[in-house]
């Protein structure tokens, strides 16, 4: 049988829409029988969408709100303020993606973002759908809106264990939840050429390189004060920045390393080669989003946090504090000190590598590969 898979993701940030991609791009590759189809639930949403997620990518780019959503977040992470969630998705979602799923009739739907799942939930209630619907958890904690849909869910895909010890205390059946990790790109394990890559973005020297994650796919232009912190502490080092879709802030940062007469500092846009950058640099500075430090987790690079959106992030950054993968900061100094600091201590980078090497290689859309190909489906 020719399995009908729908993969949705909802395009809040880069990291459920990456996630899907690597996960529709990888079922693609293993399997031509399969009917693929993905779908980002934003492209179907009303006006009241819209405005929401234009909100949430202007929380990105300059963060004026983010200790209100963090606020937000937190208050509403309860059984009770979530409890007219279906509500929140019929009202944002057009009516336009019920009958495209409907039309479809999937066999299995794997979601990266809680929306998907919810709007299967409720075809599942009202139409009776045989459909087996997994969830991609993308972050190192679990809202209870991932959880709401619990009882038309099949599984849970979840970073860790710790994860999936909070799901069971939340009453979601533990053979229900799979602690895979979060799914990366088949490009983790398929690496360029290390002195290729090297040459290709000059640092093809034995200098400390740090890979600037500027702010996912937006690009974030808070990150810019940092930017210029760690370039004016002047050290002997590569610096790689990438400022996501955010032409004015690549351009902000272009036209300041040129206008110093900067040496060894890269500036570029968005880019799809994440995994190469990851593997030439020695450390990396990025905001705690879930995907960005999965990435840098299964490449045992040594992070150091920037503040970045609150909510779940905040979760992500505790996660990389207590492994010693990383350092936390919430200044522009603290940035120049940690920096400096790490700069004359390489031992201290050596320290947080070797915490990184005792973790497992991320195995993830492999295992939930198998475990969809092993799912029973009418």
């Amino acid at each position: 049988m020719n399995k009908k898979i729908l993969i949705t993701y909802t395009s809040y940030g880069n990291g459920h829409k990456a996630a899907a991609e690597y996960i529709y791009n990888y079922f693609k590759e293993h399997n031509k029988n399969l009917n693929l189809k993905i779908i980002d639930t934003m492209e179907y949403g009303n006006l009241l969408a819209k405005i929401d997620k234009k909100s949430f990518e202007m929380n990105y780019k300059f963060r004026p709100n983010h200790l209100f959503f963090s606020i937000i977040y937190n208050l509403s992470d309860n059984n009770i303020i979530t409890s007219p969630y279906k509500l929140i998705v019929k009202l944002i979602l057009k009516k336009k993606l019920k009958k495209e799923i409907l039309d479809y009739k999937p066999d299995i739907v794997i979601s990266t973002h809680f929306f998907g799942s919810i709007l299967i939930g409720i075809l599942k209630d009202k139409y009776n759908l045989k459909t087996k619907t997994v969830t991609i958890i993308t972050d190192y904690k679990a809202h209870h809106l991932w959880i709401k849909n619990q009882a038309n869910e099949d599984a849970f895909i979840v970073s860790n264990e710790i994860v999936k010890k909070e799901l069971i205390k939340y009453h979601v059946p533990k053979e229900k939840i799979y602690p895979f990790g979060i799914p990366l790109s088949s490009k983790f394990k398929n690496l360029d050429d290390i002195h290729i890559i090297k040459e290709k973005y000059h640092v093809n020297n034995n200098k400390l390189t740090i890979l600037f994650l500027g702010g996912g796919s937006y690009g974030s232009n808070f990150s810019y004060i940092y930017f210029k912190s760690l370039v004016k502490e002047q050290l002997d080092i590569n610096i790689i920045f990438v400022a996501g879709n955010n032409k004015k802030l690549e351009r902000k940062c272009l036209k300041y390393v040129q206008k110093e007469n900067l040496k060894n500092i890269n500036i570029m846009g968005y880019t799809n080669d994440i995994s190469n950058l990851l593997n030439i640099s020695t450390l990396v500075i990025t905001k705690p989003g879930g995907l960005s430090i999965t990435e840098a987790i299964e490449m045992k690079k040594p992070m150091i946090l920037i503040p970045g959106n609150g909510g779940p992030e905040s979760y992500n950054a505790k996660f990389i504090l207590k492994n010693g993968f990383g350092y936390k900061i919430s200044s522009k100094n603290s940035l120049r000190k940690i920096i400096k600091k790490l700069y004359e201590n390489p031992k201290l980078i050596e320290n947080m590598s070797n915490n990184l090497n005792n973790l497992e290689k991320n195995k993830s859309i492999e295992k939930l590969y198998n475990l969809v190909m092993e799912m029973d489906v009418e």
